[in-house]
């Protein structure tokens, strides 16, 4: 901190931490440095690792440099993490073995396509350090107040670093009757930042000012921004916030090891290359594909000594990008595009949610976005989705509003589909509560 020499406040530093904006070569020679440390601790102390390794022939000391990494290290995933712990009865998944003390909390991935994988962590986890840049790089500073929506399954294990730099959370819970609170204590207390806001919770928001008559603009006009996560952004529910004044950014979990919050220039999500080393590969095999190219995201850890992920596949479809950044950091971003899991092909069309999403919600009855694809095999002729919908705002017969959705979803995709209406209650109750399964068997 620097105090200003006209005004006698704090000149707060542009970025949390300088490492965010080092340059290409410094971050090379850092990850190269890194790899090797990790790959000789997982080796040690995690028996997955361990054994993974060594059934590809392979030690930590083959690794020499970045490109032995690439060239030798084998890929695990989620799968590999489950089985190990059914197989073995441990609840770490073979990431490790811990001392008395050095666990302090453990949480779950949202287990939306699989059971939750068990994350634990210490006394300061990578997520909370990603977290606490991305929100200093909004507008977070010491003496400030973040609106923070416990979610659900990891929420806790992201205070500590916000309560080290002096920030005053407001705590909810992921509970869209939380909302009137919410915006009860963002006129009282005016925050600058807020996370984690979904599309569950912009629905209710949305209901409450309706109901309510109270002035959005008013309420949010403290925000700098609010992390969004969870699942893809709606987009009507965006322009939605946007019209509050509340700037919406999206988040994702960088595979398990941290997390990736878009910056202000809206180039893509940053993923933090000290605390991660990032690949991207084809889909369904190994070889990498370059910058601009979709692929799968693999990621490993280059700091988490708790859940030592290497060459950890996603299963995110992403593409790359790492030319310089407006925001002025340095670090690689990457879009989302959805899970490679959840690829559809459609009479030889490949079909991702997020494409669904923007139809539906266009629709004024069925504009929540709330669908499901139903998907017994992987290749079909027919996209089969069930979609929800709002009996209060449907003014024709639900026969007739099938017949609608099902034709302007198969003119805009180019595909024959089939619709299955039912109302949107029903299915925000499937699944987790922030997020509802987008592609099911049935």
């Amino acid at each position: 901190m620097i105090a200003s020499a006209t005004s006698g406040q704090p000149r707060w530093p542009e970025f949390l931490d300088p490492v965010e904006s080092m340059s290409r070569a410094e971050l090379d020679a850092h990850q190269a440095a890194a790899l090797g440390a990790m790959g000789h601790y997982a080796f040690e102390r995690s028996p997955l690792i361990r054994q993974t390794w060594a059934a590809a022939g392979i030690t930590p000391r083959d690794i020499r440099s970045t490109a032995d990494f690439v060239a030798l290290a084998p890929f695990i995933d989620k799968d590999s993490v489950r089985a190990f712990r059914d197989a073995h009865d441990d609840p770490a998944g073979g990431m490790g073995h811990y001392g008395p003390g050095e666990i302090v909390s453990v949480g779950t991935t949202s287990g939306t396509t699989g059971d939750p994988t068990p994350l634990p962590n210490g006394r300061r986890s990578p997520s909370e350090e990603s977290f606490a840049r991305d929100l200093w790089h909004l507008g977070l500073r010491p003496g400030g107040y973040h609106a923070h929506i416990m979610f659900t399954f990891r929420g806790g294990h992201r205070r500590r670093s916000l309560q080290e730099l002096g920030i005053a959370e407001i705590v909810f819970s992921f509970d869209p009757r939380e909302m009137p609170r919410l915006c009860e204590a963002s006129r009282r207390y005016r925050p600058t930042t807020m996370c984690i806001m979904p599309n569950p919770l912009l629905m209710a928001l949305e209901a409450h000012f309706e109901r309510s008559g109270e002035d959005p603009v008013d309420t949010f006009k403290s925000y700098r921004g609010a992390i969004f996560g969870g699942e893809p952004l709606s987009a009507r529910l965006n322009k939605v916030a946007q019209s509050w004044g509340l700037e919406i950014y999206e988040n994702t979990s960088l595979g398990d090891v941290c997390g990736a919050t878009e910056c202000t220039a809206r180039a893509g999500m940053h993923a933090y290359e000290d605390l991660a080393f990032i690949e991207c590969i084809e889909p369904g095999g190994t070889a990498p594909v370059r910058d601009g190219e979709i692929g799968e995201l693999v990621v490993t850890t280059l700091v988490d000594r708790f859940t030592p992920l290497v060459r950890y596949r996603s299963g995110d479809l992403v593409t790359l990008d790492r030319s310089p950044c407006a925001c002025g950091r340095s670090h690689v971003r990457f879009k989302v595009l959805g899970r490679a899991s959840d690829q559809i092909v459609i009479d030889g069309r490949s079909v991702l949610p997020r494409e669904v999403m923007g139809l539906v919600e266009s629709h004024d009855e069925s504009r929540n976005g709330l669908f499901q694809i139903i998907r017994p095999a992987h290749a079909m002729d027919v996209l089969r989705l069930r979609i929800g919908y709002d009996p209060a705002r449907c003014a024709v017969a639900p026969a007739m509003l099938r017949d609608r959705l099902r034709g302007h979803l198969g003119e805009a995709i180019g595909v024959a589909v089939e619709v299955e209406l039912v109302v949107e209650g029903e299915l925000l109750k499937l699944g987790p509560p922030h997020k509802i399964p987008r592609v099911t068997t049935q």
